[in-house]
């Protein structure tokens, strides 16, 4: 079930095809939803590809990105130092696209714990993933990606969204014990309707995400979960954009790794 890797030693062929981040535009995505509310996202893809796979990242706490777009870059967001904003280009290759989704524009400053786990959120991306199938007609699968608070929204949506998503793939899931979110604490994951994919990071000291805790529902649900093992230069607050939380000197293997199983699927990382 477990597989400890460290980025020097990825094999996986998607690797070698990441793009060069001057190919890569950003565009922002927008739908109206029901009373003057948008929901939004970036996507993010080499420009003139024709991707068949996307991938909706959904970033940590609090989860409210508020970007803007010009010249093809972001050019304001609020969560500048999440994992998924600053490494997504990592992701992003010949073939596969990525959406960096905020909440909902009623949200205020925090994307509420409620709101995430509910069926609401799965319809609300949905109906934005409608709008990006639209301007890429190519995409033919779809998976979703969360990093610590982001695993809420994965895990809801690997519950409600069958049809809309084809995968899950949860990293640095908060499921331990701390004093801010506990709504993933017995959620019951065999009620996915899709495959899910763990990921964290062996030396994690964020208190509610660390690699034990991740490990241990895994394997009780029997979800293939990958370890890796690699960090530098991690620095900050335990739970912070650029500790071992957030995966600090271990971008790439994050990214390769979602990146293998929206190509393989999950199967590849079981013992």
């Amino acid at each position: 079930m477990k597989r400890l890797i460290a980025a020097v030693a990825l094999l996986f062929a998607v690797s070698a095809a990441a793009a060069d981040r001057d190919e890569i535009v950003d565009s922002l995505v927008a739908v109206n939803l029901d009373g003057g509310v948008q929901q939004t996202g970036v996507l993010t893809m080499i420009k003139g590809d024709q991707p068949h796979a996307l991938v909706l990242l959904m970033p940590g706490d609090p989860g409210v990105t508020r970007a803007e777009v010009a010249d093809g870059k972001i050019s304001s967001i609020r969560m500048r130092g999440h994992p998924f904003y600053r490494a997504r280009q990592l992701l992003v290759r010949p073939g596969l696209a990525a959406v960096l989704v905020d909440c909902r524009s009623d949200s205020g400053d925090t994307c509420k714990e409620t709101y995430v786990l509910s069926k609401a959120r799965t319809d609300d991306v949905a109906r934005m993933l409608a709008v990006v199938k639209q301007q890429v007609p190519t995409v033919k699968k779809v998976w979703v990606a969360g990093h610590s608070f982001g695993g809420h929204t994965t895990a809801s949506m690997a519950r409600y969204g069958e049809g809309v998503i084809d995968g899950d793939i949860s990293a640095s899931l908060v499921l331990g014990q701390n004093k801010t979110y506990t709504g993933l604490i017995g959620w019951d994951y065999s009620a996915a309707k899709v495959p899910q994919l763990f990921i964290s990071q062996r030396d994690d000291p964020c208190t509610g995400t660390r690699a034990s805790v991740v490990e241990g529902v895994a394997k009780r649900y029997n979800i293939p979960i990958v370890i890796i093992a690699e960090s530098s230069g991690a620095k900050g607050p335990a739970c912070g954009p650029f500790s071992q939380h957030s995966f600090a000197g271990a971008e790439q293997a994050l990214m390769d790794t979602i990146a293998a199983a929206v190509d393989k699927g999950v199967d590849q990382f079981r013992h």
